[in-house]
């Protein structure tokens, strides 16, 4: 039974991606909920830009659909034309070997007209605070408080969930929060995007490309994308393991020795680009735990203490997809709601 409003417990999420955002939608009338994130917009990874005339999904590339649950999530965006599925003429480069085609064996979604589509419709009707990095927690006998970067406090608030990466999570949570361990003994690798939008269209006998032996772990350009409008975008990805090594060194250096990598790719001088961007990711992928805690088991959906009233869900729980990210949401609202 829904309780009436005036009973509602008072959650704050922490992380407007799509986690955070699934677990506020399950939980619309069973708390009043109040989601912050640190960025100016919802999405995390999953996310748009646009560069002049180009359009660049420079975070998670797509999307696929694993399980019955998430099918069905899909089934409607689908239908409304927010989601489509792509088709791009995919290969693999790199090595000794000749450039070979690489067949896709499952669908693979992209939402329209951007990525970050995905996580505006989940974000309408939210109660969001954005650009606002929520940086420590306090419990008082009135609830949880906040604290955010310029020192202001939210709340009092009766649960807290953290929907951000494993290190940030760990940041914020106290030691005694049950599954802490898990939390800090995850892995997570960065990755870098470049943006180059051109004038002209790039020759180019294929869409998208997997690479290998190489700093670029990635190519696609984005006109290939469904429901894409504007010029001649190409999106290159670092592997995550060169990123790792490169965090820090100057952003003109990387992107510099990104830059040669493609034309060698590509074996012929680019045309100058009249947009060029470089945005690093901190947190790109994750590496699996490699022993559990004894509280909880290494294919833990959501992370949960019931006695301090504190949640965490992620996509790196799961593995580091975007199905994870909804699943894993959706996994701690069915244990929250058990508890209002």
């Amino acid at each position: 039974m829904i309780p009436s409003v005036t009973e509602l417990p008072r959650l704050a999420i922490i992380g407007a991606g799509l986690s955070g955002l699934t677990l506020a939608g399950e939980l619309d009338g069973f708390a009043e909920v109040t989601v912050f994130d640190k960025s100016p917009r919802v999405g995390g990874r999953i996310a748009t830009r646009l560069g002049e005339d180009s359009q660049f999904d420079y975070g998670a590339q797509f999307l696929t659909a694993r399980s019955v649950v998430f099918r069905n999530y899909l089934k409607p965006l689908i239908a409304a034309g927010h989601m489509a599925e792509w088709r791009p003429r995919v290969i693999t480069l790199g090595g000794d070997d000749k450039p070979y085609r690489r067949d896709w064996f499952e669908p693979h979604y992209v939402a329209v007209p951007g990525m970050n589509t995905l996580c505006q419709l989940a974000a309408e009707g939210k109660n969001l605070i954005l650009d606002t990095a929520i940086e420590s927690l306090e419990k008082t006998i009135g609830g949880w408080i906040l604290q955010d970067h310029s020192g202001a406090c939210h709340g009092p608030f009766d649960w807290v969930a953290c929907a951000m990466p494993a290190p940030q999570v760990g940041a914020l949570l106290p030691s005694s929060f049950t599954g802490y361990e898990q939390v800090c003994g995850t892995t997570m690798l960065g990755c870098y995007s470049l943006l180059l939008g051109f004038s002209e269209p790039l020759q180019s006998l294929w869409q998208a490309a997997v690479v290998k032996h190489s700093s670029i772990g990635w190519l696609a350009f984005e006109s290939s994308r469904p429901g894409r409008a504007g010029g001649c975008g190409l999106l290159v990805q670092s592997t995550n393991t060169w990123a790792e090594q490169h965090l820090d060194d100057d952003s003109r250096q990387v992107q510099q020795t990104l830059w040669d990598e493609l034309e060698r790719l590509m074996a012929k001088t680019l045309p100058e680009p009249k947009y060029s961007r470089l945005h690093r990711w901190r947190y790109a992928n994750t590496v699996p735990t490699p022993k559990a805690t004894p509280e909880v088991s290494p294919e833990a959906e959501c992370l949960m203490d019931e006695q301090l009233q504190l949640g965490v869900c992620g996509d790196w729980l799961l593995g580091g997809r975007v199905e994870s990210a909804y699943l894993s949401g959706l996994a701690l609202a069915t244990e929250l709601k058990q508890r209002f």
